[in-house]
This record gives C-alpha cells, structure tokens and sequence, in this order.
C-alpha cells in the first residue's frame, strides 16, 4: 500500500467525539505536541475544552537541543506549547522519566483520577496501547489512564499510526513504531497541522534536526488515526474486574466480647463499651469499620501530596457517623479531610478526587457480593 493513499481518506474531522472536556494523559513533555498535538488541536477548534496532565519532566531524554537543566527546560517547554495547542491548564507530575513501569499503576492512575475529575473530562485522549513509538513510557502512562477509566467509566481513545506508517519508518530509520492495521482504525481525522508545528517549535531541545518526527509528519500529512482503548459503558455493561487471590483475615474470640483480628502477621483487637455488656478495651467493629474508610482517605490523600512535593505535616481525617436500625447498620458518614498548610487551592478538587477513590470508599460505592457460611 502507498502511504500517499492514506491522505484525506477515511472519517472526517466530525467525527471525533462530541466531548465538551478532554482530559490527554501523556509520558512526556513533547508527547502532547509531537504525538497527540493535531488531534487537540481539533478537539479546541470543535469547541472542546482539553487539559493535559503530563506524568515526567522528561529529564532522561538524550536529546538536549539547549542547555541548562533538561528538567526545568522540558517544563517551560511544555507550558508554551500547551498554550500554543489552546490547552486551559497543564498538571505536571513527577514520576521518574524512563522508569514510569516501574511505580505501581494504581498511584499513577490515582493522579489521572484527579485530574479527569477536575476537569470533568467526557473522555480521555492518549498514546495506543501499544505506546506507538516503542517507548514503555508511553505504554505505562495509557495503562494507568485505562485504570482511571475504568473506575470512572470513561471512553478513552489513543492516537496510533497506521501500519503502513510505521512499517516504513521502521524500515528507513531503525526505528520501533507499531501500527495497526486499516480494519483496527475506527477514526480517521483530517487535521491542520498549524498549531502543532508552532508547538513542536517550543520543544527546541527535543525537537532537533534528523528526528523521525519530521519523516512521520511527512508520511502522515493531514491525517491522524485514532482506535477506541475503551468506550464508556452503562451499568448493565460493565466489565467483571479480573480476579485476584483472596486474601484471608482470621477473627479469634478472646473472652467476652473481645476478639483478636489477626491480619498479615498484625493484630487487631474489638470490644464493646461497657454500657452494652463489654470492658471498652478497644473499638468497636463497626468503629473499626468507619476508622479503615478514614485512614484510606488518608493514605491516598497523602500519596498526592506526597506526589507532587506539596507539605503533608498537618494532614488529618475526621470522621463522623450515624447509625440507623431495622437492620442495624451505619446510615450515614462524613467524611473531612484536614489539609495541611501551603496546599494552594488549584490542588484542592484533584486532591479531592483522588482520596475520594480510595480502595474502601469504592468498595463502599461499589458493593461487593457478601458470602456468609459455616465453616466446615
């Protein structure tokens, strides 16, 4: 197949999706511009607000266009750019460049929670699956994307190139792009290229003579192939979560009302007050209970902070509660995050967002099948 043949054929501009917001989550500082930059550059002339959450400073590149440090370059770089592509607000994180597998897909996906519902994202914009350029980056950064979808049943679509594409650029410049084929495209783009080349232009330490980006962007011309990772399905539709080894947490009755959980090696004790026949020698179990929704506030509203080198000292959760009856139950929880000094309030509804996804609230959101029984 010509590659000549893939210019202005397939769907049209119009038939991106209809998003209001669109969140893109890429690796790098570049990655928005070089790779997804004539994609957003539709979604803003269709309207769309776009925000960007870029994951690294892009600090291990062996490119360096400028001097001075790669880091803080790479930001500013980033920042030019995204106004140059008409993007409202850039978040960019601090994971380690080069070595983003390698930090567990749950924080990174945490962070992308965030930033998706602080912008009320209708869809999230990303790297293929495959990471298109051969790059484990880009891979990692559209996995944790596709966790934060799933928790927040989002469609997500990632940029590819097609096969053909690739192929030659493989073969002309030892290069490890992959594609997909034309049947695994579901939408072709006719797009401008002007915003994006003034973006590439303000990443003048990556975008260096003799990259295989000016060789791409000739081969593509005004076309952008995008596939659907995953569309957002109602509640009848969702996906089972994959299975995972059970975990096993013993209770040992220790007199009275006192009984010892043993967890991991730990033990944890419950009682009840003396008012309902017990020696208040520790809390309750439904205590315990609103006590583990509150410190897994905590443990992931840390994490950001932690994250994004913001001060944690000072951090508290509290936690109030009402019991209801017929059946005995907790019938309502409130749940207040104490947030330390010097958290400057555009962190605020990520932050939010975030320790608003922790493992017991969507345990609690989404409720898991209870099985009681005699053991044998």
């Amino acid at each position: 197949m010509n590659v000549d043949n893939l210019r202005n054929t397939g769907e049209s501009a119009d038939q991106l999706p209809a998003w209001k917001s669109v969140l893109a989550v890429v690796a790098h500082p570049d990655d928005e511009s070089f790779g997804l930059g004539a994609v957003l550059a539709a979604f803003t002339r269709a309207g769309a607000t776009v925000e960007l959450l870029c994951l690294t400073h892009g600090e291990a590149s062996t490119l360096r266009g400028v001097p001075d440090d790669l880091s803080a370059v790479r930001a500013e770089e980033l920042d030019a750019a995204a106004t140059a592509l008409g993007v409202g607000r850039t978040t960019l994180c601090h994971y380690p460049d080069g070595a983003l597998g390698t930090v567990g897909r749950t924080e990174v996906a945490a962070d992308v929670v965030g930033a998706a519902e602080a912008a009320r994202a209708d869809g999230l914009l990303v790297f293929d699956s495959s990471g298109v350029t051969g790059h484990p980056d880009h891979a990692a950064a559209t996995s944790a994307a596709l966790a934060a979808a799933e928790i927040l049943n989002l469609p997500v679509l990632g940029w590819t190139l097609p096969a053909v594409v690739a192929e030659q650029l493989n073969q002309e410049l030892d290069a490890s792009f992959v594609g997909h084929a034309d049947e695994d495209i579901d939408v072709r783009v006719s797009v401008e290229r002007q915003r994006q080349n003034v973006a590439i232009r303000a990443h003048a330490s990556q975008a260096v003579p003799g990259s295989v980006l000016w060789r791409r962007l000739e081969l593509l011309g005004d076309t952008e192939s995008l596939r659907w990772l995953r569309r957002s399905q109602g509640a009848s539709e969702a996906a089972p979560a994959p299975a995972t080894a059970a975990r096993t947490v013993r209770v040992e009755h220790r007199g009275e009302d006192k009984f010892d959980i043993r967890i991991r090696g730990h033990v944890v004790r419950v009682d009840q007050p003396s008012e309902d026949g017990g020696e208040d020698t520790a809390p309750t179990p439904t205590e315990l209970f609103i006590a583990s929704l509150a410190s897994c506030v905590a443990f992931y509203a840390r994490r950001y902070l932690a994250r994004h080198d913001l001060p944690t000292e000072g951090l508290a959760v509290e936690t109030s509660f009402e019991m209801g009856s017929r059946p005995a139950r907790v019938s309502g929880i409130e749940v207040r995050l104490v947030l330390p000094d010097g958290v400057p309030p555009e962190r605020r509804a990520a932050l939010l967002a975030v320790a608003g996804h922790c493992t017991v609230h969507n345990t609690l959101v989404t409720t898991p099948q209870v099985t009681i029984s005699l053991a044998e």
